[in-house]
């Protein structure tokens, strides 16, 4: 009767605990593949595309300087133009006026002025400014000759005459000198527009010729994008491939391993059932 009322072990149909940490282990090894091969494919696609960012920085960065640049020269050479303009419209003007005073001064001094005051003693009298413009009086002083001069009348003429000629000169070699710089000065302005303005026509002129090697070279830099989008695709497909046969063979060590450890209960359950 004993021997009756014993029972039949069960096979117990649970998940042991040892398998379910295996499969969490494998599920894990699986699922850090994947994020580490996605944080790989996110590291390269940002590090290809910081290096063209920052290559494209530069390069807007250089053609805003030289911009900037050729502005800057341009306003300058601008300048440096109105400037040279206005240097020879001034001496112009000047080289007229002191000729003119050249001449005319001497010839007035051969005139009497109603303004003049002629001293007894003449030696010892010299004149502060000969060139000095005659006195403003109401009425205004008025230039004569008489037709007979008294001795100290053509003295006093004689004498002006004289001074009012070596004053002019020296006022005329004076301006010649300041006209000479004035006009190397000038000369010095124009030249840095004229090179200037080359530059600025060479300039162009490159330009161009960039533009005409970029609008030939569009198809070579478009094949070299394709490549370059195609080569990171190419790897990852080769990654995936990879990951996923790595991932089937670890699933086929697993299920292995769940087959023997299933078989050992089942040899248990045998030996008792013959036992009973």
């Amino acid at each position: 009767m004993s021997t009756l009322n014993k029972k039949r072990p069960k096979i117990d149909l649970t998940v042991q605990s040892g398998e379910r940490r295996r499969g969490k282990s494998m599920f894990g090894i699986v699922l850090g593949t994947l994020n580490k091969a996605k944080l790989e494919d996110k590291e390269r696609n940002a590090s290809e595309a910081a290096k063209k960012r920052q290559l494209l920085e530069q390069r807007l960065q250089a053609k805003l300087q030289k911009e900037t640049d050729s502005v800057r020269r341009a306003e300058e050479a601008k300048k440096d133009k109105t400037t040279a303009n206005r240097k020879e419209e001034e001496l112009q003007l000047k080289d007229s006026i002191y000729k003119l005073r050249r001449i005319r001064l001497p010839l007035l001094s051969n005139f009497l002025s109603t303004s003049d005051i002629i001293p007894s003693d003449l030696t010892s009298t010299t004149s502060p400014d000969p060139l000095a413009p005659l006195p403003r009086s109401h009425p205004p002083p008025l230039y004569y000759r008489p037709a007979i001069l008294t001795p100290s009348q053509e003295a006093f003429l004689a004498k002006r005459l004289v001074e009012v000629a070596e004053a002019a000169e020296k006022e005329w070699l004076a301006f010649r000198e300041e006209r000479t710089i004035g006009i190397e000065e000038i000369k010095r302005l124009r030249q840095r527009v004229a090179e200037e303005e080359a530059r600025q026509k060479k300039e162009r002129e490159a330009n161009r010729q960039e533009a005409l090697k970029e609008e030939g070279d569009g198809g070579q830099d478009k094949e070299t994008e394709e490549q370059l989008v195609k080569e990171p695709a190419a790897e990852m497909e080769v990654d995936e491939e990879r990951r996923s046969d790595s991932a089937v063979r670890k699933e086929d060590v697993g299920k292995e391993s769940d087959r023997k450890d299933e078989s050992a209960p089942m040899q248990a359950d045998d030996e008792d059932a013959v036992e009973y």
